[in-house]
C-alpha cells in the first residue's frame, strides 16, 4: 500500500529525474532502478512500481503493452483486463502463464515483481538510491569537493567556454524551467572540477573556484525551486566555501542570502536574520547589500517586527550603488534589479499585514518586469508578485481583484511553477477560507488545480 501523501506525481518525479541522466531509450537497468526507487519512496506493490517506472500511469496502458508483447512475440492473444491487473497490484498472485508474461514484459523475475521470495543465503544487494539522492547526491559532490581542493594546466579556451556557460545558464535561469537546467548545471560544474584537478596555476585556480562557487549557487537556487531546501542549503554552503577560499566576498555574501531564504521559508526567520547579518559583515557596497537587506525585511516581517521590516526596505533602497562582478557582470539569477527589490518589499509588507504597501510594491515590480525585455523578465518573481498582489486584495475582501491578479499566474506552464510560487498559491487558497463565497470557492478550485501540476511534477508524455 502506498504511504500517506505519495501520489502518482511522486513516482512521475522520480522517473523524470532518473531519465534526465539516462540514455534514450533508457537501459533496462535504469528502469529497474527507477522501480526500486519508487518502491522505497512510495511503498507501492513492486508490480505497480515497474508499471510506473515504464511511464504507464494507468493500468490500461500496461494491459495494452502486455497485449502488444504477446502479438510481437507470437505468443497468442490473451483476455487480460484492467481489473485483473489491479488485483495483481493489490497482492493477488497471477497464474503461471501471466506471471511468465509479466516477467517478459518487464524483463525481470517473479522475485522482483513481488510474487516470489529469494531464499539465497548471504546475498546482499546495495540499497537503491532514494528520490532525493538524485539532487542531494549532486549537493554532496559539491560539499565533498569544497573540502578537498587540489590541482597541471588548463588552456584559455576551456576557461573562456566555462565563463560563457555560466553567464548563459545564470541568465537563462530567469526565463527557463529549472529542471532541465539542473542537469546542464551539473555537467558544467563537473567539468569545472575536472579542470581544477588539472591545473596548479594560482590564477586559473582562482577562476575555477569562482566558477565552481557560481555553479553551486545556481544549483542551490534550482534545488530550492524544485522543492529540495536541504540540498539548496548544502549547495549554498559549498558556494560560500569557494568564495572564502579565493576571498570573493560578493559570492560568499550571496550564498548567505540563499541560506537565509531557505531558513525563512522553513519557518526560521530568526536564523535567517543571523545569516543576513553574517553576509552584511562582508558584503561589498551596492547590489549585494540591497539583496541581503531585502531578505532581512522578509525575515523581520515573519517575526512580526513591522518596524524592522520597514527599516530594512528603506535601507535596501538607500544601498543601491556600485555594480558587482557577480550581480551585474554575470546577472540573471545572480542579478537583483529594482523589480526584484520591489517584489521582495511587497512580500515583506504582505507578511507584515500592510495591504496598501503590498499593492504599491507589487504594482511597481510588475510594471518594471513588463517593461523589460523578455529574456530579463524573471517569470517566477513576476508571477509571485501577482500572487502577493492577490493576497493583499483578499485582505480587504476583494475576491474579484484577487482573481484578476492571478490571471497571468494560471497561464504559467507547469514546468515553471516553482516551489515558492506554489507555496504562495497555497497560502492564497487558505486565505479564501476567511471570505466564503461562490466566487471564492471557484477561485480556490482553480488554485488547487494549478498546484497539482508543478515544476517537480511536470513530465513529458509517456
Amino acid at each position: 500500500m502506498a504511504r500517506h501523501g505519495h501520489d502518482i506525481e511522486c513516482a512521475q518525479r522520480i522517473r523524470m529525474l532518473r531519465l534526465l541522466q539516462a540514455a534514450d531509450p533508457p537501459p533496462v537497468a535504469v528502469l529497474h532502478a527507477i522501480a526500486a526507487e519508487i518502491g522505497g519512496c512510495c511503498g507501492h506493490h513492486p508490480l505497480k512500481c515497474f508499471r510506473l517506472a515504464h511511464g504507464w500511469n494507468s493500468t490500461e496502458k500496461a494491459v495494452q503493452a502486455l497485449h502488444r508483447l504477446c502479438e510481437d512475440q507470437g505468443l497468442g492473444a490473451r483476455g487480460l483486463t484492467k481489473r485483473s491487473w489491479l488485483d495483481w497490484e493489490s497482492g493477488h498472485r497471477p497464474g503461471a502463464d501471466y506471471l511468465d508474461l509479466l516477467c517478459r514484459l518487464f524483463r525481470t523475475s517473479p522475485v522482483e515483481l513481488g510474487f516470489a521470495t529469494d531464499y539465497t543465503p548471504g546475498v546482499k544487494t546495495s540499497a537503491p538510491a532514494t528520490e532525493r539522492e538524485l539532487i542531494m547526491s549532486a549537493a554532496s559532490e559539491s560539499s565533498d569537493h569544497a573540502a578537498d581542493i587540489e590541482a597541471a594546466a588548463v588552456g584559455p579556451n576551456a576557461l573562456e567556454q566555462l565563463n560563457d556557460d555560466i553567464i548563459r545558464l545564470a541568465r537563462a535561469y530567469v526565463h527557463a524551467p529549472p529542471l532541465p537546467l539542473f542537469g546542464e548545471l551539473t555537467r558544467v560544474r563537473n567539468r569545472t572540477y575536472r579542470l581544477l584537478e588539472r591545473t596548479r596555476n594560482p590564477r586559473q585556480q582562482h577562476e575555477l573556484y569562482l566558477a565552481a562557487g557560481q555553479l553551486c549557487g545556481l544549483m542551490g537556487s534550482a534545488s530550492f525551486d524544485l522543492g529540495y531546501p536541504y540540498a539548496a542549503a548544502e549547495q549554498a554552503r559549498a558556494a560560500r566555501v569557494y568564495g572564502e577560499v579565493i576571498g570573493h566576498n560578493e559570492l560568499s555574501a550571496w550564498a548567505d542570502g540563499l541560506l537565509a531564504c531557505v531558513e525563512f521559508w522553513a519557518g526560521r526567520p530568526a536564523q535567517a536574520l543571523r545569516l543576513v547579518e553574517r553576509g552584511l559583515a562582508i558584503a561589498p557596497a551596492g547590489t549585494t547589500r540591497v539583496r541581503l537587506l531585502s531578505i532581512a525585511a522578509r525575515a523581520s516581517a515573519l517575526l512580526g517586527d513591522s518596524y524592522g521590516t520597514r527599516n530594512a526596505i528603506l535601507a535596501a533602497r538607500d544601498a543601491r550603488g556600485p555594480q558587482g562582478e557577480l550581480h551585474e557582470g554575470v546577472g540573471g539569477e545572480f542579478g537583483f534589479d529594482e523589480a526584484r527589490e520591489a517584489f521582495c518589499a511587497g512580500s515583506a509588507y504582505l507578511n507584515a499585514g500592510m495591504p496598501q504597501e503590498v499593492e504599491a510594491e507589487c504594482e511597481r515590480a510588475l510594471s518594471l518586469y513588463r517593461a523589460a525585455p523578455a529574456e530579463q523578465r524573471w517569470y517566477a518573481a513576476e508571477a509571485s508578485a501577482c500572487v502577493d498582489l492577490a493576497a493583499a486584495r483578499l485582505l480587504t475582501g476583494d475576491i474579484d481583484g484577487a482573481a484578476d491578479a492571478l490571471a497571468p499566474v494560471f497561464a504559467l506552464q507547469p514546468d515553471r511553477r516553482v516551489e515558492g510560487l506554489v507555496k504562495r498559491m497555497g497560502q492564497v487558497r487558505f486565505s479564501l477560507v476567511s471570505v466564503p463565497s461562490l466566487d471564492g470557492d471557484v477561485l480556490s478550485e482553480r488554485i488547487e488545480d494549478f498546484t497539482m501540476e508543478t515544476a517537480t511534477r511536470a513530465l513529458p508524455p509517456a
